[in-house]
């Protein structure tokens, strides 16, 4: 009984992120043209080869790694988000009262608790911050 309410949340949520996977890949991304960035300190390029792999180039690793995250977001923002969710413990707010359980669990987890805890001593004199 007990692997049966444990394992019934975790097929759903499996389920929910494969749809969410699938239907986030059905929109387009940009692969060309020109998009202009306030956060870019240089101009950063953006190739795709013919398998869909991005090549980045630019001259510093913020507008790199800042390039990186808007080309990712571009392809998997549906993703980021579900996953986010997840990891809060807030996933029925969107899917419904039958992941409640599951939101349950990774509230348990603590997953974003200790995740707002290391961002809130994390060392500010970084270049990220």
């Amino acid at each position: 009984m007990l692997r049966k309410r444990i394992l019934l949340p975790i097929i759903i949520t499996v389920v929910a992120i494969t749809a969410a996977i699938l239907i986030s890949q059905s929109y387009t991304a940009q692969r060309s043209g020109i998009i202009s960035a306030p956060q870019l300190s240089e101009p950063t390029t953006v190739t795709f080869d013919q398998y869909g792999v991005p090549h980045i180039k630019a001259k510093t690793l913020d507008d790199m790694y800042f390039t990186l995250g808007y080309i990712h977001a571009q392809d998997r923002l549906f993703q980021m988000e579900t996953m986010r969710r997840l990891a809060q413990g807030r996933l029925a707010e969107i899917f419904g009262s039958k992941l409640i359980k599951t939101d349950t669990l990774f509230r348990t987890l603590g997953i974003s608790r200790h995740a707002d805890q290391y961002v809130a001593n994390a060392n500010k004199n970084t270049p990220a911050w």
